[in-house]
């Protein structure tokens, strides 16, 4: 069947504009002899465009065998010389990658099938042959050569220099795309969140760049070094070559390999694929009622300091959910094993890794939440509340919130005198107002934080005997509740018991007494607008320690 009237046009299209000679039609005759020289180089015709700088994608699809002969019509209708003659054979210069990229499709899509990603766009990424790169160069020496033999010094000094091989991965990623497409519905797309990486190699050749080492100056410097306890091999990368290539000399060449290369007794085979999504994200808050669950998992050379953390609760069932790699939890500040997260809970993101499928409904969500809240093992020590998908872009509200927002605590202390009325009152004048503290790095995270004085705000302090008919007599009289609103990063432990003098002033300094300890700790709530809404709702009050976050209404009707 020959080819079609549109096929024949295209083609004409991309040999007059070649810009081989001053006038199309120079250019296409000139094309024609080029081709001629690429054919019996045994060279495929789809990297015969390639060699003549053709952009039009369109002229890539056509089947390898349909190009031929609209070559062979070009030829015979706008030449007298003889016919071209099918090379019938792999490509000498892209190892069958182009030739046949159709071909690669089924091995990929049984992969896609298996992980069942749920995308309908993917951007694709392709690694071919490393070969490519010297045959590419060497063809190119050849048609160089050829044009001198046949006295064309014209075409020799254009092709010499105006015209760039051009790179084969950008059609391979057409041809392979539209196969893809045919058989799984995936639409192509450079900004998709789902990335594949098909891997294409041809084992027989992988080493023909070698010959760069062999020259009378090398053009290689390959050497194997040690990095991260492990012997590597480097100065062969695909930039080296290219750049070794550059500097190549196309006489020495001819000593030390074939021009034009040797074609291939067999065609590059696939690999692998690599498949990735984007992250995406899970946003929420946890509250924590036990004063034995870290944050995460806490160990010190593999010994586990608490048996349980509060990702441990979460985590793994998100992950699950997702079809995840992995995940990363990632929070609005920490509080410590012995310390309880209440109000309306510390702030948090998971970063998804990798997720097979990347966002769930609102309900699917809400049941997750259910679930998570449900667990016999945490129910009554960890929970959850508002778990929903949030954007990439909302995450560094987490970062920010943590320096830059306000936090609420409760603390039970002990002070080394009896919580007077006067006692009482020197402490709550001095938190009525505003104050600062100056805060040296502490003791207990020395070995993690730089040494530093840190001014950290107390916008609010009050304290109240923790029994108030107790007898000023009595031990118990020592005991106190204390309520602070700070600014994030304050070291709450440590203006409580003074830190042996490194936190100045401290509870101790401001009632004027000798000493003060703090035996518990609560935080009872961060100031942050989390999740992020993306329209307001009407929603109910939830008061904490006598002061309404407006931040933080959320509806509640998951509450327990």
């Amino acid at each position: 069947m020959p080819p079609s009237v549109a096929a024949v046009e295209q083609v004409l299209t991309v040999l007059l504009e070649s810009r081989l000679g001053k006038q199309p039609q120079a250019s296409l005759e000139n094309s024609l002899v080029i081709i001629r020289i690429l054919l019996e180089s045994k060279c495929c015709t789809r990297c015969c465009l390639r060699y003549l700088g053709c952009t039009d994608f369109r002229v890539y699809a056509l089947n390898e065998r349909d190009l031929f002969e609209v070559f062979n019509n070009i030829k015979s209708e706008y030449s007298a010389d003889q016919g071209l003659s099918y090379p019938d054979s792999v490509c000498t210069a892209c190892l069958g990658s182009i030739q046949y990229a159709e071909s690669f499709v089924e091995d990929v899509v049984e992969k896609l099938k298996k992980e069942d990603y749920k995308t309908d766009s993917v951007c694709i990424t392709c690694t071919l042959p490393v070969s490519v790169l010297p045959r590419d160069h060497l063809l190119k020496v050849h048609v160089m050569n050829q044009l001198r033999e046949q006295n064309r010094e014209d075409l020799f000094q254009v092709w010499k220099t105006e015209k760039d091989v051009r790179d084969p991965k950008d059609f391979f990623k057409y041809l392979f795309g539209l196969g893809l497409r045919e058989k799984t519905g995936l639409s192509l797309d450079t900004d998709a969140a789902f990335r594949m990486n098909v891997v294409v190699g041809h084992e027989a050749t992988a080493k023909e760049h070698m010959f760069l080492t062999e020259l009378k100056e090398p053009l290689l410097n390959i050497r194997s070094i040690r990095q991260k306890k492990v012997r590597v091999t480097v100065g062969d990368s695909r930039s080296c070559i290219v750049e070794a290539l550059k500097r190549l000399d196309n006489e020495e060449a001819k000593g030390v390999t074939a021009i034009p290369p040797i074609p291939p007794t067999e065609r590059a085979k696939f690999h692998t694929v690599d498949l990735l999504h984007a992250s995406s994200h899970v946003g929420g808050r946890y509250l924590k009622f036990s004063r034995e669950y870290s944050q995460t998992p806490w160990s010190i050379k593999g010994q586990k300091l608490a048996e349980h953390s509060v990702s441990d609760c979460f985590e793994e069932l998100i992950r699950k959910y997702h079809r995840a790699d992995s995940t990363k939890f990632v929070t609005a500040g920490r509080e410590d094993a012995n310390v309880r997260m209440l109000g309306t809970g510390r702030p948090f993101y998971l970063e998804i890794i990798n997720p097979r499928t990347p966002r769930l409904s609102d309900a699917e969500y809400q049941a997750i939440e259910e679930e998570i809240n449900s667990q016999p093992l945490h129910k009554e020590n960890v929970q959850v509340r508002h778990l929903s998908f949030i954007r990439a872009e909302d995450t560094s509200i987490i970062k920010e919130g943590e320096e830059t927002k306000t936090k609420r605590y409760r603390a039970l202390v002990w002070l080394s005198e009896p919580l007077t009325d006067a006692l009482i009152e020197r402490i709550n004048e001095t938190g009525s107002k505003e104050f600062t503290i100056q805060q040296k790095t502490p003791v207990r995270v020395f070995q993690r934080r730089s040494a530093a004085i840190r001014p950290k705000v107390i916008h609010t302090s009050t304290i109240q005997r923790l029994n108030e008919g107790v007898e000023m007599s009595r031990p118990e009289a020592c005991f106190g509740v204390l309520k602070l609103h700070t600014q994030a990063g304050t070291y709450i432990k440590e203006y409580v018991h003074g830190d042996l003098g490194r936190t100045l002033p401290n509870l101790a300094s401001v009632g004027g007494i000798h000493s003060a300890d703090l035996l518990e700790l609560d935080v009872m709530d961060v100031d942050l607008v989390w999740p992020p809404v993306e329209k307001k709702e009407e929603v109910e009050y939830m008061v904490i320690d006598d002061a309404s976050n407006e931040n933080n209404k959320r509806v509640y009707s998951n509450v327990h």
